[in-house]
């Protein structure tokens, strides 16, 4: 049967199997006050701990993210989730072309694929955008409106004229592992970095990444640029792996979280599973070398 929302299932189902809101908190990971807030509607359980919390509640991921208002209406949480990140996502392709097609404006064979890769990018956006406005009711088109201002806003301000001040950057002998599922934001990411002088070498997802940390010799890579949302293992569990690996040097590699999942939720999750820095896409290439910078001067 379909619930009223999210929170009313989690505490249908947590009641169900004779749990305390502390037993739960728990059993998932989190504390008290967060579950209560689940429970209230105050905030959404992170999207990384849905397995877990599936598992918990004996229902599956799936089961948590289909939860509807009613038939015909996805619950809020699927809507702000594929608000941030299917937007967030296009956004980071459009501007890291419009930033690769500037750097290699007079190469026209580059510059027809960055321009193809924009044009690309920019009709799948507006498929997201239609798909959120014809899910929501007008007072949910309202929020979706003022979301877009702040998004203008927010790119006014950060985009508006990207100096390309990459000298005080200079990285070169270091070798950096890229950590991303979508071959787009790996050579987008890649050609950002490769400015520096680093070299660059790929993972298509966690599982390979901890594989290719754990094959290495020990100092082989000095950064890791991690992706959180991936098939076969995500960002979160890989850096916990890579924390747990016996090589000590290995173990404390510096990994920064690059990703379009931008909430409070996901940087607490990143932080505590071991990142040392986080970066949301779309990326500015100055706050990416910053943070970088850190760890490898």
């Amino acid at each position: 049967m379909p619930y009223a929302t999210l929170g009313s299932m989690i505490r249908y189902l947590r009641k169900q199997s004779n749990m305390t809101q502390a037993v739960l908190a728990q059993k998932v990971g989190v504390t008290d006050k967060a579950v209560s807030k689940w429970e209230r509607e105050l905030s959404y359980p992170d999207i990384s701990l849905f397995p877990r919390l599936a598992d918990v509640l004996g229902v599956t991921a799936d089961d948590l993210l289909r939860e509807f208002i009613d038939e015909e209406k996805p619950s809020r949480l699927l809507q702000i989730f594929k608000m941030s990140h299917d937007l967030r996502t296009p956004l980071h392709i459009i501007l890291g072309y419009a930033k690769m097609a500037e750097l290699h404006c007079e190469e026209p064979e580059k510059l027809t694929k960055y321009l193809a890769g924009i044009r690309v990018s920019g009709e799948y956006l507006l498929k997201v955008l239609d798909y959120v406005l014809d899910v929501s009711h007008l007072d949910d088109r309202m929020d979706f409106e003022g979301s877009l201002v702040e998004l203008s806003d927010y790119l006014a301000n950060n985009y508006p004229n990207q100096v390309s001040n990459l000298e005080k950057f200079d990285f070169s002998g270091k070798r950096i592992l890229l950590v991303d599922d979508m071959e787009v934001n790996r050579e987008i990411a890649a050609e950002m970095v490769m400015l520096t002088g680093a070299d660059v070498d790929y993972a298509e997802n966690g599982q390979i990444c901890v594989d290719k940390v754990t094959e290495a010799d020990a100092g082989y890579y000095d950064l890791i640029l991690m992706d959180l949302q991936m098939p076969v293992m995500d960002g979160i569990e890989a850096v916990k792996r890579i924390r747990q690996l016996p090589d000590e040097k290995k173990a404390s590699v510096p990994i920064i979280a690059m990703t379009a999942n931008v909430y409070k939720e996901d940087r607490h999750a990143a932080f505590e599973a071991g990142m040392n820095a986080f970066v949301e896409k779309p990326i500015v290439m100055e706050v990416l070398f910053n943070n970088m910078k850190d760890y490898l001067e």
